[in-house]
């Protein structure tokens, strides 16, 4: 599992940094728009396994949030894309179930995964387009993510004694946590002096900070789709690692967070 999982990443980081510091910002939006496509299908095959008119919903709906997301957090197009999958959301109900109140909840959860997946990690897409350091900022919330989260593994596994959130994810552990949060505000420290010298140095730990907590919520929250729906991977695109969503899950929060902290220093 760890060889698979070093192979993964081993091919995975190189590739990504390339199109982070691409030239253009084409290949960034189609990365981002295609792991939100996978990512909004693996919560479909979650969830409907044998429906797959609601599969066609969730996943049609996901991409209708990021086809709008494109145009930035202030395009119309972004509140034309939420407003219309509601609607259509509605009349799919309306026209294609009998059962309303069943009805109602598939629609619902599909309208939640589309914003989780859709929404939250077209962040990455806005925070790539911040001016001056935007691709630094991306790498400073995967660099994050991706060293919080194997640090949490290795603490939790050889020092862990405190289950953290049994109900959601028994193996996750109080001490992994705590090593993630560590992890994070090193990390931070790190791309502070490598590549983000212009921002304040306590700017970034309190960034690193937050992001030490929330990206362990978001990778819970991942969580409790799968233990709801009774499945250990959300997919299998990775070797070693699962799918598109057990990668992203520990960065979606982080990623709008430091977006939002920048747009508000920024004054916009």
């Amino acid at each position: 599992m760890l060889r698979a999982r070093l192979a993964t990443a081993a091919v995975a980081i190189p590739l990504l940094l390339l199109v982070i510091f691409a030239p253009v910002s084409w290949p960034m939006a189609t990365v981002v728009f295609v792991a939100g496509i996978l990512g909004a299908a693996e919560i479909a095959n979650m969830a409907f396994l044998r429906h797959p008119a609601e599969q066609i919903l969730i996943v049609g709906l996901t991409g209708l949030v990021m086809a709008g997301a494109l145009g930035g957090p202030t395009s119309p197009w972004l509140a034309l894309s939420i407003t219309a999958s509601v609607c259509l959301g509605l009349t799919w109900v309306l026209f294609r179930r009998s059962d309303f109140e069943a009805g109602l909840r598939d629609l619902g959860l599909a309208l939640l995964g589309a914003l989780y997946v859709g929404l939250l990690l077209s962040h990455f897409l806005w925070l790539h387009r911040l001016p001056g350091n935007g691709p630094y900022w991306v790498v400073f919330v995967l660099a994050i993510g991706m060293v919080g989260d194997t640090t949490g593994y290795f603490v939790g596994k050889y020092l862990g004694r405190h289950q953290l959130a049994p109900l959601v994810s028994p193996k996750k552990t109080v001490e992994g946590a705590l090593g993630i949060v560590v992890a994070s505000v090193l990390t931070g420290i790190v791309c502070h002096y490598l590549v983000l010298r212009d921002v304040p140095f306590n700017h970034i730990v309190f960034l690193a900070t937050t992001m030490g907590v929330i990206g362990q919520i978001g990778d819970l929250s991942e969580s409790l789709f799968k233990r709801a729906f009774g499945v250990k991977d959300s997919g299998w695109i990775f070797p070693g690692h699962g799918g598109v969503l057990d990668r992203v899950d520990s960065l979606l929060f982080p990623a709008a967070f430091v977006y939002y902290h920048q747009m508000l220093l920024r004054g916009a």
